[in-house]
C-alpha cells in the first residue's frame, strides 16, 4: 500500500495580489506515515507551496481597451473612459451586448473608480487598465459570465480578391484592408488572431476548418457578392456564417464564448480533482504553478497525497467540465486511461499530469 499523507494548503489571494499562506496537517496519521520518502516529499511540497506565485485576480490584457479619443476636453475623455469600459466587458464576457446590460451602462457613465491606468497615444487613441477584481464583481452584478483568459489562438484563412486574385489565403506577410478590420474586431472581442505564413489555397482552408481540433482554431473568409462567407472550426466543430470582415470574427467569438464563457461562470464553486502523474517534488511544484497562471481558479487546496496522485480541491469561477475544456487546450493535464475499478486504498485520477 502507498503511503498516504492528508494534508491541507490553502492559498487566500488579494485583490493587490499578494497572498497569506496557511497552511497546517490535518491528519498526519503516523501510523502510516513514516519518516521516509513520503514525508520528506511532504516536507518539500510545502515548501515549495510556500513559494508558489499567488493567483491574479484577472487577466491584465482581459481588462483593457484602446477607444478614439476625439479630443483632450473633459467630456471628451470620460466619454472615452466609459466607451473603453463597454469594451472590456464585452470582451471579459464574451457577450457582444454585454455593454447594453443595464449594471454595465451604469458604470460606464461613471467608469473613473474602475480605471486603473491609462494612456494617450499621438494618434489619439486612450489606452485604459481597468482593475480586474472590480471589473469582475461588475460582470456579476450584471449577471454576465465570464470568459477565462486562456484562450485558443484562431488561424484566419482570408481569401480577398486584392491578394492572387482570391485563389489563396492571406498570408501573415501580407496587410490588406481586411485584414485590419479582422484585426480590429478581434482585439474588441478578446480573440488572438494569427495568420498563415505560407499559402493556403481553398481546398485546404476547408479541409484544416472541419478538423480543427481542440489546440486551435481556424476561421475562413471567402469573398463573394456583398460580402463573404465564414467557417469557423475548433474541437471537431464548426459554424458557419456571412457578411464583412468584423462578422467574421463575431462568429469565432461567439462560437469560442458559447463553450469558455458557460453559465458557470457567474459564480463561484469548489472542485476536486485528482491528479496523478506527480512523481516527485518537481511535477507537484510545475503543477501548482500551472493551477496559479490559470485565470479561472481562486484557491488552490491540496486535501490528500498518495504515492504519485494528489487530491486537490480548487475554487473557480466555473465548474468541473469547463476546467476540461481548458485543460485540453494546452494539453499539460489529460484525462486519465480507464483502468480497473478504484479500491479502498487506491482511487484512480482524474488527470495526468504531462510534465
Amino acid at each position: 500500500m502507498a503511503p498516504r499523507v492528508w494534508l491541507e494548503a490553502v492559498v487566500f489571494y488579494t485583490p493587490a495580489g499578494g497572498a497569506d499562506f496557511l497552511h497546517h496537517m490535518i491528519d498526519h496519521r503516523t501510523n502510516v506515515v513514516t519518516e521516509g520518502p513520503a514525508r520528506k516529499l511532504a516536507r518539500g511540497l510545502l515548501c515549495l507551496l510556500l513559494l508558489a506565485s499567488p493567483l491574479a485576480w484577472g487577466d491584465v490584457a482581459l481588462y483593457q481597451a484602446a477607444v478614439p479619443l476625439k479630443s483632450t476636453a473633459e467630456a471628451d475623455r470620460a466619454a472615452a473612459f466609459g466607451e473603453a469600459l463597454k469594451i472590456a466587458a464585452v470582451r471579459a464576457s464574451g457577450r457582444r451586448d454585454a455593454g447594453d446590460a443595464a449594471a454595465i451602462a451604469a458604470a460606464a457613465a461613471d467608469p473613473t473608480r474602475y480605471v486603473q491606468q491609462y494612456s494617450t497615444t499621438t494618434d489619439r487613441m486612450l489606452k485604459v487598465g481597468f482593475d480586474g477584481r472590480a471589473m469582475e464583481q461588475l460582470l456579476q452584478q450584471a449577471g454576465l459570465p465570464l470568459w477565462p483568459s486562456e484562450r485558443p489562438t484562431t488561424t484566419v484563412l482570408l481569401f480577398v480578391p486584392a491578394i492572387a486574385g482570391g485563389a489563396r489565403a492571406v498570408t501573415a506577410a501580407e496587410r490588406p484592408p481586411e485584414r485590419l478590420e479582422v484585426e480590429r474586431a478581434a482585439q474588441v472581442r478578446g480573440v488572438p488572431v494569427t495568420w498563415p505564413a505560407e499559402a493556403v489555397d481553398a481546398g485546404a482552408a476547408r479541409t484544416r476548418a472541419i478538423s480543427a481540433g481542440v489546440a486551435g482554431a481556424v476561421l475562413v473568409g471567402t469573398a463573394r457578392a456583398g460580402g463573404y462567407d465564414w467557417t469557423f472550426g475548433h474541437a471537431s466543430q464548426s459554424a458557419r456564417g456571412q457578411g464583412g470582415p468584423a462578422s467574421g470574427l463575431d462568429l469565432a467569438a461567439d462560437t469560442l464564448a458559447a463553450r469558455y464563457a458557460p453559465g458557470s461562470t457567474r459564480g463561484l464553486s469548489t472542485v476536486s480533482v485528482r491528479i496523478g502523474g506527480l512523481e516527485g517534488v518537481r511535477p507537484y511544484a510545475a503543477l501548482t504553478t500551472y493551477f496559479d497562471g490559470l485565470s479561472l481558479v481562486r484557491s488552490v487546496s491540496l486535501r490528500e497525497l498518495s504515492g504519485s496522485t494528489a487530491l486537490f480541491e480548487l475554487g473557480v469561477r466555473g465548474d468541473l467540465e469547463l476546467l476540461r475544456r481548458i485543460f485540453a487546450l494546452d494539453g499539460r493535464l489529460t484525462p486519465a486511461p480507464r483502468t480497473e475499478p478504484a479500491t479502498a486504498t487506491q482511487e484512480a485520477p482524474d488527470f495526468v499530469w504531462q510534465p
